[in-house]
């Protein structure tokens, strides 16, 4: 199926809006659906979800990508009713999709609304006006009444976040992503992990390996053979293991690139070049001394953003210098972010005793920026914070630190900022619940010394490891062209790494065997 039109254009073109009555400002939807009305930025993919007679039960948008590589759009037949086969294997169905997308679906009952697993996809919900949309800004059609919680300025001005599903409205929320909101009364539920959620695939770690790295193969792939594609490449390890996992996706992506706005994105550059370089990637370093934007257009375009987002916070560094007029419009850009789960980078403390402790954990959720945070800002969210933590299901309890991760901070981070950036299409290749569900089930300990990052690399782009990561180097620049330093930097990591390696190989058998002598 192709829509005739869509709806949201210019600042709009990647957010959706649902809602029982019809808006002045948006006169007829893309989509009736019962007694809901779906209006679709233009930037996004639409898939019907058909039934065997071909009648609709639903429909996906954004961008997802299927367990089988297929990219959702037109009729898709392969989603389980849940009138036919019940909710429960239509959540199944959920688990298997990646990407940036979200849901709307009905047994002819109750309708719902699923989103991705860190809501990327962008949900924000009034129960009062009965209105669902990728902003604030397009759910609201009254002035936002400002959230009493939170000092505004350090959001607006110094990188504070609207947490634990606030947003700035003081009754407006952002939607819990591993819930589904039921639309006959705006109540959310959760529905993932299930039990069986978190698991090694075949219980082994090496297994579980060549499954991500399959999985985002297939879903990147699948991407660039949609749309144009593009891939940042820096210093970090999580575009250094998107890189890795991507096998023959770098036929059909573009190129990679970064955008350099100050010193730091000097030596990211000069990294990303030479990770390119060792894969015969293509790549591109935007420099913004060798680009001039137009004052006004930065200023539109910041506005743009602001209005996208449906409040004020700083905007980010490529809309000033206007780096980000350097990417093809309406390409889609492969991001890391859920990656960071192999690193357990939210895991300042480990164990069920740090997680008890909350004032570390209230700290990471950054209601403020981390220097402001004191005693009174812990008293004023740690009421909420211990609510989520006691609602979590049994099976996630020892997770509950990249729980918080998934579900607190990135929809108040990139659920936020995604829907608003206009020009392009962000999105993590590897943002799908069964690829989070084995990382999961990874020891944290081990996660939190980057093995898995190394472990993948060693194994599926062994070349690139004796490039330094931006964190093995010195902030000189000419070290990264010495042979030598960067075998020094390098050695102790890709020794453990090929350690671990070998020890990867082995039949578990013996390796029992091995630890017992």
């Amino acid at each position: 199926m192709a829509l005739k039109k869509m709806s949201l254009r210019g600042y709009l073109q990647n957010q959706f809006l649902i809602c029982d009555t019809k808006r002045p400002d948006f006169p007829d939807a893309d989509v009736t659906f019962g007694r809901w009305s779906l209006y679709l930025g233009q930037s996004l993919s639409v898939a019907r979800l058909l039934n065997p007679d071909r009648s609709t039960f639903g429909y996906v948008f954004g961008i997802a990508v299927d367990s089988d590589g297929e990219f959702l759009e037109g009729g898709y037949h392969d989603a389980p009713s849940p009138e036919r086969a019940g909710w429960p294997a239509f959540e199944q169905w959920i688990e298997s999709l990646t990407g940036r997308w979200g849901a709307l679906v009905t047994d002819q009952g109750a309708t719902r609304f699923y989103t991705d697993p860190s809501g990327s996809i962008g949900a924000v919900y009034d129960r009062n006006s009965r209105s669902l949309a990728a902003s604030l800004g397009l759910c609201l059609t009254r002035e936002v009444v400002d959230h009493p919680d939170y000092d505004h300025s350090a959001v607006e001005e110094r990188g504070g976040r609207y947490t634990l599903f606030d947003t700035r409205d003081a009754t407006a929320r952002r939607m819990n992503p591993n819930c589904y909101l039921d639309l006959s009364d705006f109540s959310e539920t959760r529905y993932w992990p299930r039990p069986e959620s978190i698991a090694l695939h075949n219980g082994r770690l090496a297994d579980s390996y060549d499954l991500l790295q399959e999985r985002t193969e297939k879903v990147m792939t699948a991407i660039a053979h949609r749309r144009r594609a593009w891939l940042p490449l820096t210093g970090g390890q999580d575009s250094r293991l998107l890189l890795a996992m991507a096998g023959r996706a770098l036929e059909k992506i573009e190129s990679g690139f970064a955008h350099v706005s100050n010193y730091a994105n000097r030596r990211d550059a000069a990294i990303g070049e030479r990770l390119a370089a060792r894969m015969g990637f293509a790549f591109e370093r935007h420099d913004y001394r060798d680009h001039k934007t137009k004052k006004r257009r930065a200023e539109v375009d910041v506005a743009n953003f602001h209005a996208g987002l449906g409040f004020p916070m700083k905007a980010p560094s490529e809309l000033d210098n206007g780096l980000h007029l350097k990417l093809p419009a309406g390409a889609v850009i492969f991001r890391g972010h859920q990656t960071g789960l192999l690193r357990a980078v939210f895991s300042e403390r480990i164990g069920a005793q740090a997680r008890r402790r909350l004032p570390w954990q209230v700290r990471r959720l950054l209601a403020v920026p981390r220097p402001e945070f004191d005693s009174s800002v812990h008293r004023r969210f740690r009421g909420r914070y211990w609510a989520w933590l006691n609602a979590l299901p049994p099976c996630a309890e020892a997770n509950s630190t990249d729980l918080m991760m998934l579900e607190i901070f990135y929809p108040s981070s990139v659920g936020a900022i995604f829907p608003a950036w206009q020009r392009t299409f962000l999105m993590s290749p590897f943002n799908g619940r069964q690829q989070l569900g084995i990382v999961l089930a990874m020891d944290e300990e081990y996660r939190r010394g980057s093995h898995p990052v190394h472990d993948i690399v060693e194994r599926f782009a062994p070349q690139l490891n004796d490039i330094p990561f931006d964190y093995e180097l010195p902030a000189k620049l000419g070290t990264l062209y010495d042979p030598d330093h960067m075998a020094q930097v390098t050695q102790a990591r890709r020794e453990a790494t090929s350690e671990r390696a070998w020890t990867l190989a082995e039949p578990e058998w013996q390796v029992e065997q091995r630890r017992r002598a």
